[in-house]
C-alpha cells in the first residue's frame, strides 16, 4: 500500500518536471544563449550552423539552472491536482500524514540535486571549453583581438609542473612564448621561442623558431636543443588563454579546488571562487529545497493551473535569485564566509518549507 502511493505521487510529478524543462529551456536559452548568437550571426557573420553547435554546448550550463526550477514547477503542479481533487484530505482521512506523502518528493528531489550536481561536474565544464573553443575559430577568421602578456601555470597533485608565459595572444597564435618545465619541485627545462600556433586536429601548439634549455639537478645548464618547429603538448586551448584565467564554469570542484589553491599561493584574493566553489554544490540541491518548498505552497483549495503554476514558480525562482546574489554579495564583502554566502538561500528556503509543511499538516 505504502508503495502504490509512493508511485502514484511520482506519477504525479513525472508529466509538470518534463513540462517545467521544456518551458523553462525555452525561457532561459533565449534570454542566455539565443540573443547572444543571434547576434553574433547578424552583426559578426557567424555561420547559422556553427552558431547552432555553440548553442547545444552552452544548453548544459544552462539546463543546471533549469532542474530546480522544473522540480518547484512539477511538485506545485502535482500537489496542486492532489489538492484541487481533495485527495491529500482523501490521504489524511485514512490516517497518511502529510510527511508521509512528501517522502516521495523528497526522495525526487534529493535524486534530482544529485543528477544536478553530476551534470554540473562532468558535462557543463566540458561543454563550455567546447563552445569557447568554437567562438575561437570564428572570431580567427577575422580580425582577432591581441592580448598581452599571458600567464598560465600548470599544476599536478597540488604541484607546480609548468610556467606558460606568451607576449601576445591573438585568436591562435601566440608571439614571444616561454615555457618553464618544473620537476620534483625544481627547474628542470625551459622552452624560448618566437612563436606557437594552435593546431585544432591534433590539439596541440606547434612551437616554432626556438630553443630548448635542459638544466641540471643542480640548476646549472646542461644541454640545448635549438629547433624551427616541434609539437609541444600544453593542456590549454587558445579558449582557455585568452581569458587569461580559466572561468569556474570551465572546472569541476576538484580543479577548482586545486586552482584557488593555487591563486592564494600567489597572494591572490580567492573569496569570489571559494563562493563560486560553494554554489557548484549549493545550485544543484535547490531541487531538494524547492521540493520541500512546492508541496505546501502547492497544497490550495483553488486550481493550480500550468500557466498558475509557471507563474508562481517563476516568483518563487525571482526571490530566491535575489536572496542568492544579495547573499552572494555580502561573502565578497567578506560579511559572511564562503559557504555561508552560497547555502543561506538553501536554508532560508529550507526554513520557509518546513514551516509551510508544518502548517498545511495541522490543518
Amino acid at each position: 500500500m505504502i508503495k502504490l502511493i509512493d508511485r502514484y505521487i511520482v506519477r504525479e510529478l513525472i508529466d509538470p518536471f518534463i513540462f517545467g524543462l521544456l518551458a523553462f529551456t525555452l525561457i532561459l536559452s533565449a534570454s542566455m544563449v539565443l540573443f547572444e548568437l543571434t547576434r553574433a550571426v547578424v552583426i559578426y557573420g557567424m555561420p547559422i550552423l556553427v552558431a547552432f553547435k555553440i548553442f547545444v554546448f552552452r544548453l548544459p550550463s544552462v539546463a543546471v539552472y533549469i532542474f530546480p526550477m522544473a522540480t518547484l514547477l512539477a511538485v506545485l503542479l502535482g500537489f496542486g491536482r492532489l489538492s484541487k481533487d481533495s485527495e491529500i484530505i482523501a490521504f489524511k482521512a485514512s490516517g497518511i500524514s502529510l510527511y508521509r506523502i512528501m517522502v516521495p518528493v523528497l526522495i525526487m528531489g534529493l535524486l534530482i540535486s544529485v543528477l544536478t550536481l553530476v551534470f554540473y561536474e562532468v558535462v557543463v565544464p566540458e561543454s563550455n571549453k567546447a563552445a569557447k573553443n568554437l567562438m575561437i575559430e570564428v572570431q580567427t577568421k577575422r580580425s582577432p583581438k591581441i592580448e598581452e602578456n599571458i600567464f598560465v601555470p600548470e599544476m599536478e597533485g597540488g604541484r607546480l609542473t609548468r610556467m606558460f608565459y606568451a607576449r601576445t595572444l591573438s585568436g591562435s597564435e601566440m608571439k614571444g612564448v616561454i615555457v618553464s618545465e618544473f620537476t620534483d619541485g625544481r627547474l628542470s627545462q625551459i622552452i624560448n621561442a618566437g612563436s606557437a600556433s594552435w593546431n585544432s586536429d591534433t590539439n596541440q601548439w606547434t612551437f616554432k623558431n626556438g630553443t630548448i634549455y635542459i638544466l641540471a639537478d643542480s640548476g646549472e645548464y646542461k644541454h640545448l636543443i635549438k629547433f624551427d618547429e616541434q609539437q609541444i603538448a600544453i593542456k590549454y586551448s587558445p579558449a582557455d588563454l585568452s581569458i587569461g584565467d580559466k572561468s569556474p564554469d570551465d572546472m569541476n570542484i576538484h580543479d577548482l579546488r586545486q586552482f584557488i589553491a593555487l591563486k592564494e599561493k600567489m597572494g591572490v584574493k580567492v573569496t569570489d571562487f571559494k563562493i563560486q566553489l560553494n554554489m557548484k554544490m549549493a545550485i544543484p540541491f535547490a531541487c531538494f529545497v524547492f521540493a520541500l518548498l512546492g508541496a505546501p505552497l502547492g497544497i490550495s483549495p483553488r486550481r493550480v493551473s500550468s500557466s498558475v503554476g509557471l507563474g508562481m514558480s517563476i516568483i518563487v525562482i525571482f526571490i530566491y535569485y535575489v536572496l542568492m546574489f544579495s547573499s552572494m554579495a555580502f561573502g565578497e564583502l567578506e560579511w559572511v564566509s564562503p559557504p555561508v554566502a552560497a547555502w543561506l538561500p538553501n536554508l532560508i528556503c529550507a526554513g520557509i518549507g518546513i514551516y509551510f509543511v508544518n502548517r498545511s499538516a495541522q490543518t
